[in-house]
């Protein structure tokens, strides 16, 4: 273990000392701004580059060791504003083929492929109203990944526990209830709610997430409310709820369904949150009873996440806590992960993060050196 630590310390520490050349630009929270070629389209990109070591125990088998470089994620993104009300967007997803006879090679799928409409209501209770057709958000996913920044290490704990991901075919709809935020409040603590006392979204969607195909004729309803309730005295301070209703994404249509609990305070220098999810079943159809695929399974789970920013510095500290259990096929998963990170500038922040984590039986140890590349 030690060994381990010694290698990702020294690999950070080169990184560090090539970032002291770059320039180091004010620190703030929403760093994708994208690029604008002309006036024709806005070019941005997400990359998760690692450099990871990791051994898998599982019972009665000898452990899996991996060692080496890895490409985690490549999002490429193109937006074009039609006009001040219509807005198209499109994301490929690029990952790396881990079946077949590709194994190995990168794999292209879309990720976000739709038609965004802001429509013009000359109101003050309901502002920043918009609307998505195609391939779509769906609720939950990007609200949280805006406060836990760290996607790079991993997915976040509803998407990791494989009860629905971040984009589905459908329509999402969503805004504020009241006035916005200022812009000064944003760009310090962050865009996961604009709305100064309710913001909101909710969607109609086949089910089976981007990367499936519709396997029956169901639609999972779902949505997303999160409210400040001290907006003039603790504005960090957020409240949400989720939800979704519907089958899973297999022919004979388990149920689906979940409700989920999330408080979030968003500071300058301190973010914390704490959820609960309760639910039956999951999108994919995987949480069923294995002698009747029709009967889904209850589960439920929680996580805290924190991550503290280290005064006039680019450092933070950062860790989560996860668990999460099905009953009847007796699945119980903990999960401990830390580290910490270092933001070279703008674009470029460096994430040095262990993770240990049992799923029953099995223990997954993760040691790892992330380059996250924004623009």
């Amino acid at each position: 273990m030690k060994n381990k630590l010694f290698l990702l310390g020294g690999l950070l520490t080169g990184f560090l000392s090539f970032a002291q050349n770059i320039d180091d630009r004010e620190s703030n929270t929403e760093f994708n701004q994208g690029i604008k070629i002309g006036n024709l389209v806005e070019m941005s990109g997400d990359w998760f580059i690692a450099y990871q070591n990791r051994t898998q125990e599982k019972p009665g088998k000898e452990a899996e060791n991996f060692n080496g470089f890895i490409l985690k994620r490549s999002y490429f993104t193109l937006k074009k504003d039609l006009t001040d009300v219509f807005s198209v967007r499109y994301t490929m997803d690029l990952t790396v083929d881990k079946e077949g006879n590709d194994r190995g090679n990168i794999e292209t799928r879309l990720k976000y492929l739709y038609l965004k409409v802001k429509p013009k209501i000359n109101s003050d209770i309901f502002t920043g109203t918009w609307i998505e057709v195609g391939m779509v958000h769906t609720p939950w996913l990007d609200y949280e990944q805006a406060i836990n920044t760290y996607r790079v290490q991993d997915n976040m704990f509803i998407e990791r526990n494989g009860i629905f991901n971040s984009a589905d075919f459908g329509v999402t709809f969503g805004g504020n209830i009241g006035p916005k935020m200022d812009k000064e409040f944003i760009k310090e603590h962050g865009k996961s709610m604009n709305g100064k006392y309710v913001s909101y979204d909710f969607g109609i969607h086949n089910g089976g997430g981007y990367s499936a195909i519709e396997d029956n004729a169901s639609k999972v309803i779902s949505g997303r409310i999160s409210t400040r309730p001290f907006a003039n005295k603790i504005p960090e301070f957020q409240i949400s709820s989720g939800f979704r209703i519907g089958k899973g994404n297999i022919k004979e249509e388990p149920d689906f369904k979940q409700i989920l609990g999330f408080a979030a305070y968003t500071g300058k220098q301190l973010t914390l949150t704490g959820q609960y999810h309760t639910g039956t079943g999951d999108f994919k159809g995987k949480y069923v009873d294995p002698n009747d695929k029709q009967k889904a399974l209850d589960n439920r789970g929680y996580s805290f996440f924190g991550e503290y920013k280290v005064p006039n510095t680019n450092f933070a500290l950062w860790s989560r806590y996860d668990y999460f259990e099905v009953d009847k096929i007796n699945m119980e998963v903990n999960r401990y992960i830390g580290g910490l990170s270092y933001r070279v500038n703008e674009y470029l922040r460096l994430i040095l993060d262990t993770e240990y984590h049992t799923i029953n039986e099995e223990k997954d140890y993760i040691y790892e050196l992330n380059m996250e590349i924004n623009f």
